[in-house]
């Protein structure tokens, strides 16, 4: 029988890597090109976390816009119109615009050292997320990731957490996830895993200690005095 497996699982975008400046300018690009408007930096990051195609029908809810080229479009169409534009500055610009936080690789090798897994639980696509991973040298610590493609059910729900928890083989009460998001702390509450908040992200430290986390991190090395 062996014994129970430890993981730490983390958050990709503004949680791993700094891609914040990236997103908020793929956001603003496609909605201007296909919209002629744009949303407030407030509006975008509460999208933050959750699947592209949910932002963009969350972002089109806030208000009816439509292209400036005017009528024959439906909602699903524009949507779609939308992804097309971001995903196509996303791969254009993704390498310039995408940053690192401190300590990041020190840090993982340490938690491997502790005898920690590592797991990645995003909802980004897993081809953009292993891009963000690679770029940084990132990927040879991660153990197990789970990506947008590997769960119908997606932040803030429980499954992605959860599908993660079995692909290590790790026990969720000895498991935490480390996450920028409210998103994040709500998805490690469902699956039954503690919850970090990492205030070097893009949210407010009030948004993320509204949902009530078991830690906050105000940088990544701050990790280190949380999983001994």
């Amino acid at each position: 029988m062996h014994a129970p497996k430890q993981a730490v699982l983390f958050d990709l975008d503004g949680t791993l890597i700094d891609t914040t400046d990236l997103i908020l300018q793929c956001f603003q690009h496609s909605w201007t090109a296909v919209c002629g408007v744009g949303h407030s930096r407030e509006d975008l990051l509460q999208t933050f976390g959750t699947p592209l195609r949910s932002a963009m029908w969350q972002l089109l809810g806030k208000n009816k816009f439509r292209p400036p080229s005017g009528n024959g479009h439906s909602d699903a169409e524009i949507v779609e119109h939308l992804l097309t534009e971001y995903r196509s500055f996303n791969l254009a610009n993704h390498d310039r615009l995408t940053r690192s936080f401190k300590d990041v690789r020190r840090v993982l090798i340490e938690l491997r050292m502790r005898g920690y897994s590592i797991g990645v639980v995003s909802s980004k696509s897993r081809e953009l997320g292993l891009r963000g991973l690679r770029l940084f040298s990132l990927h040879d610590l991660v153990d197990s990731s789970v990506f947008l493609e590997d769960t119908d059910s997606h932040k803030p729900h429980a499954a992605p957490v959860l599908a993660a928890l079995r692909r290590l083989d790790a026990e969720a009460s000895l498991a935490a996830y480390v996450g920028d998001s409210p998103h994040d702390i709500i998805s490690a509450r469902g699956a039954g895993v503690r919850s970090v908040a990492a205030l070097w992200g893009p949210a407010t430290r009030a948004e993320l200690e509204s949902e009530r986390p078991d830690y906050l991190a105000e940088s990544f090395s701050d990790l280190l005095e949380i999983f001994r």
